[in-house]
């Protein structure tokens, strides 16, 4: 009987020793996927408002941007203004469609931003996220230029959609107080005015009569933008109705000192801000609003 029972065991042994190495194997995996969770860091210990883009991008930007600024320049170099057209729609978010699609009259292209030569040649870097934007910077030196010419993007990370295109040249030596100061006195003068009564179009109006402000494309833009009544949004604090307050971060300087990131914020609604050096002293570049705040805005 004895006997009986130690075969019986060892038999009951033989066809437990799977389950039991497979049970440690799932224990095994478990507790390193739970260390993995414990170990990586999270996004609310960033301590910089400018993140690492590998950390934070499940689909890196730039190829797209790449992609979008080689077909452009060919399109450009042919001649082919249709195409020129169909491929910024096709690329652009649509909220920022009407900002790019006013009327020029300045030498160099709001998108192209006067570049010149085969894209290859430009430098393209994914510098960060901010604000839940990809933040891209192109730069190329024309041959007959005496300083780089930059451009600086903002676009969606998972789709490559830009939202935004700042024009820069190379040695304006832009400084993080500079540009917290710029964005801080552009958008308490433009609450205040709006607050007073004004309508955006008046307020802009009035930044574009004088100042550093005076010479800002964007502005100048999203006036024209506003008065066709292409815009559903307000271009300055991206939201769709109300006037908020607006705070603004800590700045981040790029593309060699020639550009200034702040991200502003009004209630959940984002912005990224772009201050440039100007003759007449620290302007914006550009702002371009978070996806997210506009979702109901996109055409």
């Amino acid at each position: 009987m004895s006997n009986l029972r130690l075969r019986w065991k060892e038999a009951d042994m033989k066809q437990r020793m799977p389950t039991i190495a497979i049970a440690l194997v799932l224990s095994g995996l478990l507790c390193a996927c739970t260390t993995d969770r414990v170990t990586r860091p999270s996004s609310s210990s960033v301590t910089t408002p400018l993140r690492p883009a590998a950390q934070t991008t499940p689909i890196s930007a730039i190829s797209d941007v790449r992609g979008f600024y080689r077909s452009y320049a060919a399109a450009r170099t042919l001649g082919h203004i249709e195409a020129d057209g169909a491929l910024v729609r096709t690329h652009l978010a649509g909220w920022y469609l009407p900002i790019l699609d006013t009327p020029y009259t300045a030498g160099a292209d709001p998108v192209g931003c006067g570049l010149r030569g085969v894209v290859t040649r430009w430098s393209f870097k994914q510098v960060g996220v901010l604000g839940g934007q990809a933040v891209i910077v192109i730069g190329s030196r024309p041959v007959s230029a005496e300083q780089e010419l930059w451009i600086v993007v903002t676009a969606m990370p998972t789709t490559g959609r830009i939202t935004g295109i700042t024009c820069s040249i190379g040695g304006s030596q832009v400084t993080r107080s500079g540009t917290r100061t710029a964005a801080a006195s552009l958008y308490s003068y433009y609450i205040t005015g709006r607050r007073q009564g004004a309508s955006a179009s008046a307020v802009i109006a009035r930044l574009l009569m004088g100042g550093p402000t005076s010479g800002s494309s964007f502005l100048q833009q999203a006036k024209y933008a506003i008065a066709r009544h292409e815009l559903n949004y307000d271009p300055m604090t991206c939201m769709t109705d109300g006037v908020p307050d607006v705070a603004v971060g800590k700045p981040r300087i790029v593309a060699d000192g020639s550009v200034g990131l702040i991200l502003a914020g009004a209630h959940r609604h984002r912005a990224v801000v772009t201050i440039v050096l100007s003759a007449k002293g620290w302007t914006i570049g550009d702002i371009a609003c978070d996806r997210g705040s506009l979702a109901t805005a996109a055409r």
